[in-house]
């Protein structure tokens, strides 16, 4: 936490962007809005927004809690700052904006590291650690002694609950930190019911689709599922682990862009030892484009065709798997 600290406190007097990924779920925005609180201690001038759209989850939260955050924000300052983000390409195509930025670049972030981005950034501070960001932004408030608001105490326990799947994925440090934030004065039940959307019958129509038209595949005991399909990609893959896949692949091609969404279950990558993210990260290397994430939540996009990458794919699962079991050798 000391090198956040001296990170952060370096761009006092400065004029401040702190940018989360496209489509922002409640943890990006959440994040994004309050560093830009905490920064505002000591900097001259602090935006936060999101790169080329916010989910609908997050503008929902957003909306309870009376908060805005602005989409593409004006880079016209000295220093970005990337929160819930491990690379440019989770930027959607605004990353190429803050890739010719010419001022200071900064990262910090709880997914796996993204190489390529580490050697781009002039400081590059990763915490895997951590189960959301929004835990990561509580604990560098405290350390600098900022107090929070009730709304933005809310906006960071919205940010837990969504990037822990409603705490499926907490650790034990999680509860102590939602406990500090309802000693805060967040409000648990306002914010439960800020992430209560209607239901949409398109997104149910979607998850019905991925299932039909998902393909199985059985490799060393283990049962993985892979589908096409343009929207909800990462609720497919959700939904398909839940009704028992080991892990669960869905994305699309679209005009030879190409993008996937990674789910597994926990015991499955206990077993293996398998990560998610590092396998989508090695995926946009090969179709030219950027991937990364948790070890059982990640992502990738690039381009190409999507048979090609269903066939990587697969050749990558299959030599992780293959050197598992020559490990445990014979049962």
């Amino acid at each position: 936490m000391r090198e956040v600290v001296e990170a952060l406190r370096s761009l006092s007097g400065k004029r401040v962007v702190v940018l989360c990924h496209h489509n922002a779920d409640p943890d990006g925005v959440a994040s994004a809005l309050v560093l830009a609180h905490i920064l505002r201690r000591f900097c001259r001038e602090v935006k936060a927004g999101a790169a080329e759209d916010v989910s609908l989850l997050a503008r929902s939260v957003l909306s309870e809690f009376g908060y805005t955050i602005d989409v593409n924000p004006s880079l016209n300052c000295d220093a970005v700052v990337l929160v819930d983000t491990s690379g440019f390409g989770h930027l959607g195509s605004f990353g190429e904006e803050v890739r010719k930025f010419r001022g200071e670049i900064l990262v910090i972030d709880h997914h796996r590291p993204n190489e390529e981005t580490r050697k781009s950034v002039n400081v590059h501070l990763v915490f895997e650690h951590y189960a959301s960001e929004s835990e990561l932004i509580f604990d560098i408030a405290r350390e600098l002694g900022v107090s929070l608001s009730p709304e933005q105490a809310s906006l960071l326990l919205s940010g837990i609950i969504s990037d822990t799947a409603h705490f499926r994925l907490a650790k034990p440090e999680t509860f102590r930190t939602v406990w500090e934030l309802i000693k805060c004065g967040a409000d648990y039940n306002r914010v439960l019911a800020s992430m209560k959307l209607p239901e949409d019958r398109s997104k149910r129509i979607a998850l019905l689709k991925a299932v039909e038209r998902a393909e199985l595949k059985r490799m060393y005991g283990y049962h993985f599922l892979c589908s096409e399909l343009g929207s909800f990609e990462a609720d497919a893959a959700a939904v398909m682990v839940r009704i028992g896949a080991d892990a669960a692949f869905v994305g699309a091609e679209d005009k030879g862009q190409l993008k996937l969404s990674a789910r597994a279950r926990e015991d499955f990558l206990e077993e293996t030892g398998i990560h998610l993210g590092e396998m989508m990260e090695e995926l946009g290397h090969r179709f030219e484009g950027s991937g990364g994430g948790h070890a059982g939540a990640a992502s990738m996009t690039g381009r190409g065709r999507f048979k090609d990458l269903k066939r990587e794919l697969f050749k990558l699962l299959e030599q992780r798997l293959s050197r598992v079991h020559a490990l445990r050798g014979p049962d």
